[in-house]
Formats: C-alpha cells, sequence, structure tokens
C-alpha cells in the first residue's frame, strides 16, 4: 500500500466505494473536516462534518440514501499534499429507484499521512434536476 498523500486518498475512495465506511474514515486525521458543497434545499448533505464519527455519519446517510452502483476516482493530480480528483457516479435513488449519473469534484489535504480535510464540490444543477 502507498502511503504517498495520492495513495492515501485512492485508498479511502476504494474503501467507501465498497461501502467499507469505518476502513476509508481510518485514513483520516481523528480531527478531519469533511465539506459538501451542494444545495441544502435539495440535500441535506449539503454542510461540514468535522471528526471521523460525524464524517461515518454522513456517510451513512448517503448510504441510507443511495445505492453506490459506480464510483471513479479519475484525473487524479497531486501537489505537495494537496489531491484533486473527479469522481464519476451512478447511484441509485433507494427511494424512487431512479439512477443518478454525475460527477463531483473533491479536494484533499493530506498531512502526517492522514487526510485532514475534504472538499467535494458536486454538480448542484444535475443533483436539483434528479430531484424534482
Amino acid at each position: 500500500m502507498r502511503s504517498d498523500p495520492e495513495g492515501i486518498v485512492e485508498a479511502s475512495l476504494i474503501a467507501y466505494a465498497l461501502g467499507d465506511y469505518e476502513a476509508a474514515a481510518a485514513y483520516y486525521s481523528p480531527d478531519a473536516v469533511f465539506t459538501v458543497y451542494a444545495d441544502t434545499e435539495i440535500s441535506p448533505l449539503d454542510g461540514e462534518w468535522r471528526g471521523r464519527d460525524a464524517i461515518i455519519s454522513c456517510w451513512h446517510k448517503i448510504g441510507a440514501a443511495f445505492e453506490i452502483l459506480r464510483f471513479e476516482p479519475r484525473n487524479i493530480s497531486t501537489s505537495g499534499d494537496t489531491v484533486r480528483c473527479q469522481v464519476r457516479f451512478e447511484l441509485r435513488h433507494r427511494t424512487s429507484g431512479e439512477v443518478m449519473e454525475s460527477v463531483a469534484r473533491c479536494v484533499f489535504e493530506v498531512q502526517h499521512g492522514l487526510i485532514l480535510r475534504e472538499r467535494e464540490y458536486i454538480d448542484v444543477e444535475g443533483m436539483r434536476a434528479f430531484m424534482r
């Protein structure tokens, strides 16, 4: 397993995609911050979560609402301790059965071998259209 910032982010994303939230969170600092930039009118997941337990709780909320059909990190680039990537995903809404496909932009800050901060930018207009 790689221990450089890109390897740490990739390992966390793989664990998340497999639904192993505890393993994914193990790559985060205990006081890490996870922020989702969406729109509170259409997504209850918009906002900031501080600490591993809060981040895992957020991921469980996402998992309760959506089944992950595809979750593919791509275009990964690293500059020092900052890792940027796009994540192409396909999710099935558990209530309606409808499938949403989109791309999110993620920016990770890694320090001392752990993710300190993740910022996730969602396609707000695509989500708004899906949630109608």
